[in-house]
């Protein structure tokens, strides 16, 4: 009896020393389980700020040929649309907007 408690004890010791160094992670393990989802998902945040680039450059162009023919930048986004300089405002990915800067003409997306 003794032997198989004796046993018991050393199987037990290394999971025990397993799950005490365990380092605790905000971020999940990645596994053949859940490679896809994760690959999917960085996939997914590349293509929406390829997408949010291409308005960007977009924008910068506007921008910069307003500052060329008016020598000053545009107060606001808006004030491209009024002008003539565009239709519309170009559409970003769900979830992100323009931020613009009329003093220095500079624009991202977030």
């Amino acid at each position: 009896m003794r032997k198989c408690y004796f046993l018991l004890v050393l199987m037990a010791v290394p999971f025990l020393m397993l799950s005490c160094n365990r380092k605790e992670s905000s971020e999940e393990e990645l596994t053949p389980l859940n490679a896809p989802k994760k690959y999917g998902k960085v996939l997914g945040g590349a293509l929406k700020k390829s997408k949010a680039m291409d308005s960007i450059l977009y924008m910068k162009n506007k921008i910069n040929s307003f500052h060329v023919q008016e020598a000053r930048y545009p107060a606001s986004l808006n004030e491209l649309v009024e002008k003539g300089h565009i239709e519309k405002l170009p559409e970003l990915p769900e979830g992100m907007r323009f931020v613009y800067d009329p003093s220095t003409g500079k624009i991202d997306a977030k």
